[in-house]
């Protein structure tokens, strides 16, 4: 399988497993188990900007659909609602790539607007 290509200089596919600890050390075995491909989950050609833009702004126009996400995302987390706060916030966090450090996103959204249009000032 091709996952990366050196004119992208980024991965071309994105896959999810899960490992099941508690069935390994029962049965003294490892299973890995696909829990999702990104490209075929989302119906991409590969994880490239054009494409992971289009991805975005289907998110961000479509709430069903980033419902269904965020609960993949959320899967074994306690919390897979996600409030019109939590949608924004989450938005936020795919937008800037700063997942890392989402100091950011916690500014509200007029904040946000004013140090973009200052960062495009200068």
């Amino acid at each position: 399988k091709q996952w990366y290509q050196r004119r992208v200089r980024g991965p071309l596919k994105h896959e999810t497993y899960l490992f099941d600890l508690e069935r390994a050390n029962s049965k003294n075995e490892t299973v890995w188990e696909l829990e999702y491909d990104t490209v075929g989950a989302y119906n991409l050609t590969w994880l490239v900007p054009k494409e992971m833009q289009g991805l975005y702004e289907r998110l961000a126009s479509d709430r069903a659909f980033f419902n269904k996400t965020y609960f993949k995302y959320m899967y074994h987390s306690n919390n897979n609602t996600c409030d019109d706060d939590c949608y924004e916030f989450e938005l936020c966090l795919i937008q800037t790539g700063r997942s890392h450090d989402p100091s950011i996103c916690n500014l509200s959204l007029e904040e946000r607007r004013k140090r973009e249009l200052k960062n495009k000032m200068c």
